[in-house]
């Protein structure tokens, strides 16, 4: 029995002696307030450098990180309106390192883009960037040091960029070379962005060309501006047009609009056009030194025949049950329908000419800068039945359309698996529909027609004209109070980078037949 006992006295005693187990790992926690006012600051992006690990602030300024390594780490702290900051901290085994900072508020301050603006002896628009430094929120006002220079604006409001047009005006002025200031004055500080331009002794007008619209079958609206009657009253001015010299002038179709003796934007229909043909248009004004033309050709191809491509609803291709359309022609997101649903266009997106059809406009939306179109109306209110037709390229993870104010119309969207998505509400019950089709092909340069129609539970995809797939996917009559194009603001995957044009809302399910004609239409 002795020897028993002592047997276990040394087990109990080797297995005491076994070495203890050593956190190897530590924290780091603390809080970030505001260096003038103490106040405690939300929403402040605090990232662990060389982890890359980031995270917010919450509503009390503070923030942790937990198992981490014992090494030291550098934690940079950035916020809109703050300077950035950085300091290291060194993790202990076992605690938590704590830390306090003090972000110190951006001094309101601006850079400018270019830093002179030269117009030389043609121009007579410029574009002129103002940017905040350090992201913080700037008011300024603008003034000209003379009246041959005018701005689009005079007075704004900033967090990071924005963007003035600087016009000048030969009409009057005896050839020389002029120099002006554009003044931008933030804080009573005053910034000075010389403007230089040069009025030769020629003396002819100055016209641009604006986009063609409302295209027809057998008309278009075409519309320019003389920026400079020259030197002496412009006697005649107008349009001149062709379908095979891509530099149209007065030896081909031309109208006369009279004579003008001051600056003046202008527009007029063209009529007896060749349908299904593309043409070419641009502004021409006369006065006793020359002919003028603009600089800007702009293109544009006729309807077919009784078909669609233009601006009334009689020559839309597949016109029947269209409740929106939103071509982005006129640069703003105004439905072309009867309907008038328009839309607004959010954090100022941007339009350019790479469109389907290579007239006209399409829209560029930048997903970084949260930008996307607002319909403030419900397109597909309680509706189980109805078709989506739109045309994307360059696109990414994000919104393709959607309702907000409620969820229970399906949106799509593409996702990191790079498939088309749908999300539904059901009767309170949150459902993901995932198509087949893989989307990683047609995200590229290439412009793709993309439309979806639901009819009764089962939701069908079609890319260029051709159906891909269909699901099946619950719907309920919407709450939803309106629709987006390109962005959802209460989900942090909503915004999407794209290009889209002509998009089309009906309150019915097209045919396939019907699809590939909007295909076959528009593109």
């Amino acid at each position: 029995m002795k020897r028993f006992i002592t047997y276990l006295s040394i087990a109990f005693i080797c297995f005491s002696c076994t070495e203890p187990v050593v956190n190897t790992f530590g924290s780091i926690g603390g809080t970030v307030q505001d260096a003038k006012t103490g106040e405690y600051l939300a929403g402040v992006g605090v990232t662990v450098n060389p982890l890359g690990y980031s995270q917010v602030t919450n509503a009390d300024g503070a923030f942790q990180y937990d198992n981490l390594e014992v090494s030291e780490y550098t934690l940079v702290y950035v916020k809109a309106g703050y300077e950035t900051y950085k300091h290291k901290v060194t993790v202990k085994p076992g605690v938590v390192s704590s830390v306090q900072v003090n972000l110190v508020p951006a001094e309101a301050s601006i850079s400018v883009t270019p830093s002179v603006l030269d117009f030389g002896s043609k121009d007579s628009e410029r574009q002129m960037k103002i940017s905040s430094n350090a992201g913080a929120t700037v008011s300024y006002r603008l003034s000209v040091s003379n009246d041959w220079i005018s701005l689009s604006k005079t007075s704004g409001t900033i967090t990071s960029d924005d963007y003035v047009t600087v016009v000048v005006s030969r009409g009057g002025l005896s050839p020389a070379t002029y120099d002006g200031n554009v003044y931008i004055t933030v804080n009573d500080k005053v910034t000075s962005v010389p403007v230089k331009m040069i009025v030769e002794a020629s003396g002819v007008p100055v016209v641009s060309m604006e986009p063609v619209s409302e295209v027809t079958s057998n008309s278009a609206v075409v519309a320019g501006t003389i920026k400079s009657l020259g030197d002496s009253k412009v006697s005649q001015y107008g349009f001149c047009w062709s379908s095979t010299n891509p530099s149209p002038g007065l030896s081909d179709e031309y109208n006369q609009m009279g004579d003008a003796s001051d600056v003046k934007s202008f527009s007029a229909k063209i009529t007896g056009l060749t349908p299904a043909t593309k043409y070419y248009v641009r502004t021409y004004a006369v006065n006793t030194y020359g002919t003028a033309y603009s600089n800007q050709v702009e293109t544009f191809t006729t309807a077919s025949a009784g078909n669609g491509g233009g601006g009334e609803p009689d020559a839309i291709a597949v016109p029947q049950g269209l409740m929106s359309y939103y071509t982005f022609n006129d640069e703003d997101a105004s439905d072309i329908t009867e309907n008038e649903l328009d839309g607004s266009l959010m954090n100022s997106p941007s339009f350019i000419s790479e469109t389907v059809d290579g007239t006209g406009k399409a829209l560029y939306l930048n997903g970084v800068k949260e930008q996307y179109v607002s319909i403030p109306y419900n397109v597909l209110k309680a509706l189980s039945k109805y078709s989506v037709s739109l045309w994307i390229k360059d696109f990414s993870q994000g919104i393709v359309f959607s309702s907000e104010g409620g969820e229970d119309i399906p949106y799509l969207y593409v996702r990191d698996n790079q498939r088309f998505m749908l999300y539904n509400n059901y009767y309170g019950y949150y459902d993901n529909y995932t198509f087949a089709y893989d989307c990683t092909s047609i995200m590229s340069s290439a412009w793709h027609h993309i439309a979806v129609s639901s009819y009764d539970g089962l939701m069908t995809l079609y890319v260029d004209g051709t159906k891909v797939d269909a699901i099946s996917a619950n719907y309920s009559t919407s709450n939803s109070t309106k629709m987006t194009i390109g962005g959802l603001s209460n989900l942090s995957y909503s915004y999407m980078t794209m290009k889209v044009d002509n998009v089309r809302f009906y309150q019915r399910v097209l045919s396939d037949s019907e699809i590939k004609e909007i295909y076959n239409d528009e593109k």
